[in-house]
């Protein structure tokens, strides 16, 4: 058999089986301290980064309760006979529906309105010239694309249709009060004859 040259030579510390290694063919020797910083190095990210998603999911899909800063009754306007749009500008011509401002606010609460403990605050923020610090709660993910102008004027969509439970609110949301998936939509696309195409939502 031919080791050392020719077409079968082939280049590797251990010459055949059963054959004992070359000295000077043989890498030098791993001490336990460099097997450990080299298991650290490649292997601590990941573990890391594994701990790091399963905390995230073990949240994912469950909102967290936000604190309003006081109370607020949906049922108590809309009984009123008030229009979404009077506290929500925006929701018939912008993408994003806003909340009102303490001077919108003020047009209805310049004045004392029912015995609530929490009415006078209105005019508190008023005088101290702040906004109410109402709390967002419904957030869709970054890649979709809503409008609110879109769904409102153009497709003559009523608040409730989306926000069926918010007429009968008598606190402010601290959860989200719509769970819609992809297919919810697409469905609603599909019986009022919208796009479903990609681009429409995803941009």
């Amino acid at each position: 058999m031919n080791l050392e040259g020719g077409p079968c030579h082939v280049k590797r510390p251990f010459m055949s089986k059963g054959l004992a290694p070359r000295s000077d063919t043989l890498p030098p020797p791993i001490s336990v301290s460099s097997v450990s910083s080299v298991v650290k190095i490649r292997f601590s990210p990941l573990i890391v980064a594994v701990a790091f998603l399963a905390m995230m999911g073990a949240g994912c899909g469950r909102p967290v309760a936000v604190k309003q800063p006081m109370a607020m009754s949906h049922k108590r306007h809309m009984e009123a006979n008030m229009k979404c749009v009077t506290c929500h500008p925006g929701a018939e011509d912008q993408v994003l529906a806003q909340f009102p401002t303490v001077v919108e606010c003020m047009d209805c609460h310049g004045k004392a309105r029912g015995d609530h403990p929490d009415e006078p605050r209105v005019r508190q923020y008023a005088e101290r010239q702040e906004e109410i610090p109402w709390v967002r709660v419904d957030r869709l993910p970054g890649h979709v694309y809503f409008s609110h102008g879109t769904h409102v004027t153009a497709a003559k969509m009523k608040c409730e249709e989306c926000h069926a439970s918010i007429l009968l609110a008598t606190k402010p949301l601290a959860l989200p009060d719509i769970a819609l998936s992809m297919e919810d939509c697409m469905r609603c696309h599909r019986e009022r004859r919208a796009s479903n195409q990609c681009k429409s939502c995803h941009r």
